[in-house]
């Protein structure tokens, strides 16, 4: 029985030295397989130093408390089973250390293709929405429609045309069947020409069915085609603009306007491609607009009248408004520049007040002016000096009375000349 201890924990029990020598082949397998799928492995920077350093501490664990065997002769195999497993150690942590750098990194990836594929997704399905809200307030699907009608009304018009050939034709060979010499030996003539009246007759009422269709269907085209400038109006409405007006109040009168004023040249836009599409698709039609904007059979009550009509009222209504927002804005120009002229004249007021002479500092000034021309006049005496200095007090007694600064100078002045 052969022991393998490390630092005194037994690890294994080996029943006989094959089984010793099975285990330094383990050993020595795993660490060349490891080297070897190093070899194959692309090159890893730090991949040696791992195994280097894991080897090394293993060797010097093993040195330290490994012990196979006991007695004398346990060195040779504890220095071999140390070698073997401090190899196979370092192997298989740079094999981890290459590996899992490359898992990692392959990982990493990974996460940054996914990452980029949403980020793509993301601005795909934004340039979408930008794409379809463009194409909806420029009223792409409202052009669709109308071309489409306007290709049914073209194939209709194309089917009435050929019903109509079809009926002149008819209407001619009957013609001919009338014109030829009747024959009482042929029966089967009259029979022909019964089959052809009723033949005429029934693509004449065809016909007629066909025009009333036509004639329907054309009014439709140009009620679709007059009424897609309005709807692309509808949906091009300042909105932003007027809930900006009910929620910031007076800061977003002037963007209102702007954008009100743009919608107004929209809407006049708007009145001119109606006229000119009522002209271009059915002149001379019920509800074509002539020179004073409805005349015809159905003046009021056509399609282009009622969209021009509809067209008016919206531009009527938002030109109110832009009236009222000019007049708002002037009001609150006023209005700044009042707050403006209170404010400048607040701060006047305010250095008018602070600089206002104090009554007391001027009598003050006078007295002290009065003692100290009394001190001179008494170190030298004049004749009249008493009485000139009673009336410049006296003239000074009046200007503060009057708070006088012209009379305060000429006091001063006069106090100045007594000396």
């Amino acid at each position: 029985m052969i022991e393998v201890s490390l630092l005194g924990w037994l690890l294994v029990t080996l029943t006989s030295p094959l089984a010793l020598v099975l285990l330094l082949v383990a050993l020595g397998s795993v660490a060349y397989l490891g080297v070897t799928a190093l070899e194959a492995a692309p090159r890893r920077r730090g991949a040696r130093a791992v195994g280097t350093g894991a080897a090394a501490c293993a060797l010097a664990a093993g040195m330290v408390g490994l012990r196979v065997g006991a007695g004398a002769g346990a060195t040779v195999p504890t220095a071999a089973v140390g070698i073997a497993a401090a190899a196979a150690i370092g192997a298989t942590a740079a094999c981890a250390w290459t590996f899992g750098a490359r898992a990692a990194a392959a990982l990493g990836a990974a996460q940054a293709r996914r990452s980029a594929a949403a980020l793509r997704a993301g601005d795909e399905r934004r340039r979408l929405l930008a794409a379809s809200q463009r194409a909806y307030a420029e009223g792409d699907d409202l052009a669709a429609e109308t071309a489409a009608a306007d290709d049914a009304v073209a194939r209709l018009r194309a089917a009435v045309g050929a019903l109509a050939c079809a009926r002149a034709a008819l209407e001619a060979k009957r013609a001919g069947a009338q014109d030829a010499p009747p024959s009482e030996e042929r029966p089967e003539a009259s029979a022909l020409a019964e089959d052809l009246a009723r033949a005429c007759d029934e693509a004449a009422l065809k016909l007629s069915m066909g025009q009333r269709v036509l004639a329907a269907a054309e009014a439709a085209a140009l009620r679709i085609a007059c009424n897609a400038p309005l709807r692309r109006l509808l949906r091009r409405r300042p909105r932003e603009a007027t809930q900006a007006l009910a929620t910031l109040g007076a800061g977003a009168l002037a963007p209102a306007a702007a954008s009100i004023e743009a919608f107004l040249g929209e809407v006049r836009a708007a009145r001119v491609e109606v006229a000119e599409i009522a002209e271009r698709r059915a002149p001379g039609a019920p509800g074509a607009p002539g020179e004073d904007g409805a005349t015809g059979p159905e003046g009021a009550e056509g399609p282009a009248a009622l969209a021009l009509r509809e067209l008016a009222a919206m531009e009527s209504a938002y030109g109110a408004l832009l009236e009222r927002l000019r007049l708002a804005e002037l009001h609150a120009s006023a209005r700044a520049s009042v707050e403006q002229v209170e404010s400048a004249a607040g701060a006047l007021s305010a250095t008018a007040r602070a600089a206002a002479i104090d009554p007391g500092a001027i009598g003050a000034l006078v007295t002290e002016i009065a003692r100290a021309e009394s001190a001179v006049a008494a170190a030298a005496p004049e004749a009249g000096g008493s009485r000139a200095l009673a009336e410049a007090l006296a003239a000074g007694s009046v200007a503060l009375d009057r708070s006088d600064a012209t009379s305060l100078a000429e006091l001063i002045a006069a106090l100045r000349e007594l000396r």
